[in-house]
């Protein structure tokens, strides 16, 4: 019973046009070549440059770039949790990724997005520890930002393929 469920669930899935985004090994070959020739930009500060690397890291860059990849990043703290002193006792960082994907033949803009990400922290009597913990968390969070970039752009390559008749 249980094995025909999942034969029906297949069939139909497969019915309505779903296709995964990424074979099970990791990207297919023609996505491989697509997010190949998207040439990344340098990004500034020292979070910026760990968004770049991971960028990098993941469209295996190398080949022929087609596209730039264009990335502002913006971070903002705010405290909350406030004590009777009016101290606060978290701060919440919020990271902003402004995001330019343009076609290099004619300098054209393919989209601009804005991703934004957050996450919070305790802040504690250590300041190092406040530091530590307040740049650990921005780094997650450009490593975060990455990621979903490089989701953005695998989907519109992936759109990109099945608009081509």
């Amino acid at each position: 019973m249980r094995g025909a469920l999942v034969i029906t669930l297949a069939l139909l899935l497969s019915a309505c046009g779903f296709r995964p985004l990424y074979e099970a090994g990791g990207s297919s070959r023609a996505m491989q070549q697509h997010l190949a020739g998207v040439e990344v930009a340098p990004i500034a500060d020292r979070l910026g440059q760990v968004m770049r690397n991971r960028l990098l890291d993941r469209l295996n860059t190398g080949g022929t770039a087609d596209y730039r990849l264009t990335v502002t990043l913006e971070q903002s703290t705010q405290g909350y949790g406030i004590r009777p002193d009016a101290a606060a006792t978290q701060e919440q960082l919020t990271l902003v990724a402004h995001v330019a994907f343009i076609r290099l033949n004619g300098e054209e803009i393919v989209f601009t997005e804005d991703m934004r990400a957050r996450t919070s922290y305790d802040l504690v009597l250590s300041d190092f520890a406040t530091v530590t913990q307040r740049e650990d968390s921005a780094r997650r969070l450009a490593l975060e930002l990455a990621e979903r970039i490089h989701r953005r752009l695998a989907l519109y390559f992936t759109k990109a393929e099945t608009d081509v008749p």
